[in-house]
């Protein structure tokens, strides 16, 4: 999977291969991440980053059980991601809606990955819209 840096204000959610067992303070190894997640506040706004599901795990219904067991965190704040338009489908399903408006915070950071020359769409949680 991609290094990523990771904020200390964010919060990340991990699937972790049920073979393995870690004794507590023991640390996870990489090796056993099977998925992530992490949402990065922005001010008041939160913004979903970095979902991804290890390649030999994909088309199981991870990246869906991923998202919903953070769907009560999705609603607590207004979050936003950036989606490559293959995606957008799979997020549609879990409340998001595509949106070209967004605060000035998150639609600078939209400009910049874009302007990158990263095809992206923003989306933004709407729960049951």
């Amino acid at each position: 999977m991609p290094y990523a840096r990771i904020n200390r204000k964010e919060q990340i959610a991990l699937l972790i291969d049920d073979a393995h067992t870690f004794a507590p303070d023991s640390g996870i190894k990489a090796e056993h991440i099977i998925a992530g997640l992490r949402l990065r506040p922005i001010g008041e706004l939160s913004l979903l980053i970095g979902m991804l599901v290890h390649p030999d795990h994909r088309g199981q219904g991870i990246g869906h059980k991923m998202m919903k067991g953070i769907a009560d965190k999705l609603a607590s704040n207004e979050t936003y991601l950036f989606s490559l338009p293959h995606l957008v489908e799979f997020y549609q399903q879990h409340g998001f809606k595509l949106t070209a408006q967004a605060p000035n915070d998150i639609a600078q950071l939209f400009d910049k990955y874009t302007s990158q020359g990263k095809t992206l769409v923003m989306m933004v949680f709407c729960g049951l819209c």
